[in-house]
């Protein structure tokens, strides 16, 4: 018992002491410094992300065309997910701005859409940054420019989020706004002050290409991802910093506060440890950041050894208790004045730890079940087929299984081998399912056989089924010259010759967009 107290205590100390440091970090001035003639203006492709966002992603996509960086530099790209609202008449003949429009298919999301786009641009040259916007904002004239002079420093940044507040909120808007207020200017800014990590906001994103290029993908499907890459950058020695200039603009009924959960915060914090190296001190930070307490945990923290050490006489007694608890609560006062809320929205705030707590119970996933079951009747078309394929290293051939689940018009593919299992992500096409596989299995060493890995194969996209479908020209002994032999995803046989994995897939990416 006691030492579990005492580990308590260091462990609320350490934090205690961290907070200071961000009151302390926000009392330094930052001038914001340009210098227009020594410049470089950046090439940036500007994505909006769109999903039924008709009443806004008009006006936005009229705020980016009208800004004052120069039009030469950079391409605006709005990618339509599924719109049911008829987004698609707003940019008919606009040849400013060019539109994805996706149809046919079920929501396919941020992430999968975003993935599509960087692959897309991946071969071009002279793109220096992307620029991810969801379409519900709105920025100022001068947004592109605030992201090109901050990328004179940085390769990676997120923005801050502003509320726009009509008359009448409601307790929630008011506790949303004066968390968002709080957390940008104080929380946000003070670690950006300090040369730490900031978590990536896939909303209002500006990334180098060459970053992306390395890492090979990204993943912004949820708030727990962005967290993940978030440390994958930092792995990189890549941090996400946070720029106060970058603004965008939201109504409050529409603000959602982004923040990874509990149980993926610690799960992330356990994996990690082992990356915890004092030759990467921003990715050390980060990490143990990953269990920073809330305002419920600190409080019964310290009220548990406060007790503790009021009825036992020991080393740690109750005045050095009382002496961080004042601290802290010093500290606190302190960070109030930093994120510049009204007087009257400090009780909002103190409501927050109330709200997050409900919003958690609310999304149990036990009680998201029963509500799933009760309001939502859509049924999803799940078909899964399984294959058994081989891989080999060069000299011998190993028997595997390959899954490929379609589900709502996305394709994963799951690799069995033995009792180990490895998932793709969720992908449009089944080809950049089997090509993330493939690549994987590259990296091992391993080459997957089968006939889209072949060099005897020529694909066949018509585009009316979701499979790879396509034709073997190996000339077999029996076969009639100028026939033509159908081929599947899965048929291996003894004339398999492997090609290059890379250049395969790639001919069939793009002979598939020919076809569309």
């Amino acid at each position: 018992m006691k030492l579990f107290i005492y580990l308590i205590y260091f462990y609320l100390t350490v934090y205690t002491l961290y907070y200071t440091v961000l009151v302390a970090a926000g009392l330094r001035r930052t001038k914001k410094n340009r210098d227009d003639y020594g410049k470089k203006y950046n090439n940036l492709c500007v994505v909006v992300y769109s999903h039924n966002n008709k009443e806004t992603v008009e006006n936005l996509v009229k705020q980016l065309k009208n800004q004052i960086y120069p039009k030469a530099n950079y391409t605006i790209q709005v990618i339509l997910d599924n719109c049911s609202d008829e987004s698609e008449i707003l940019f008919q003949g606009d040849l400013d701005v060019n539109v994805m429009n996706i149809k046919n298919v079920d929501t396919i999301g941020r992430d999968q859409a975003l993935s599509i786009i960087t692959e897309k641009y991946s071969s071009i040259k002279d793109l220096d940054a992307y620029v991810f916007l969801d379409a519900k904002y709105y920025v100022n004239n001068d947004f592109l420019d605030n992201v090109n002079d901050a990328l004179q420093k940085d390769d990676v940044l997120t923005g801050a989020v502003t509320l726009i507040c009509h008359d009448k909120l409601s307790v929630i808007d008011n506790i949303k706004y004066s968390y968002n207020q709080y957390r940008n200017n104080f929380i946000s800014t003070s670690r950006a002050k300090l040369g730490l990590s900031n978590l990536i906001n896939s909303d209002i994103l500006a990334i180098k290409k060459p970053v992306i290029d390395d890492i090979g993908y990204v993943n912004f499907k949820n708030t727990n991802d962005e967290l993940k890459y978030t440390l994958l950058l930092s792995k990189n020695n890549v941090r996400c910093r946070y720029s106060p200039n970058l603004k965008v603009y939201i109504g409050v009924e529409n603000y959602d506060c982004k923040i990874p959960s509990l149980s993926k915060r610690i799960s992330l914090f356990i994996n990690n440890l082992k990356n915890i190296k004092l030759d990467n001190l921003n990715l050390t930070e980060l990490i143990l950041s990953l269990i920073y307490p809330n305002c419920i945990t600190l409080a019964l923290g310290y009220y548990l050894v406060f007790q503790y050490a009021f009825h036992i006489k020991c080393m740690l007694n109750y005045y050095v208790v009382g002496a961080g608890i004042a601290l802290f609560l010093i500290a606190f006062c302190a960070s109030l004045l930093h994120s510049r809320i009204h007087s009257k929205e400090h009780f909002y705030l103190f409501c927050y730890p109330a709200y997050a707590v409900c919003k958690v119970i609310y999304n149990f996933p036990p009680l998201r079940f029963i509500r799933n079951l009760l309001f939502n009747e859509k049924s999803t078309h799940i078909e899964k087929m399984t294959a058994h394929v081989y891989v080999s290293d060069g000299a011998k051939y190993y028997p595997c299984k390959l899954e490929v689940i379609s589900e709502s018009g996305l394709a994963k593919v799951i690799f069995i081998n033995k009792k180990k299992k490895y998932k793709t992500k969720n992908h449009l096409r089944v080809v950049d399912a089997i090509n993330e596989i493939a690549q994987k299995l590259e990296s091992y060493g391993y080459g997957l056989k089968v006939c889209q890995c072949c060099k005897y194969f020529n694909p066949d996209i018509d585009g009316s089924v979701n499979q790879i479908k396509g034709f073997c020209k190996y000339h077999f002994a029996n076969r009639t010259p100028g026939d033509i032999l159908p081929t599947v995803l899965w048929n291996s046989c003894d004339a398999f010759d492997k090609m290059n994995v890379v250049s395969m897939f790639d001919a069939i990416a793009k002979k598939q967009e020919e076809k569309h």
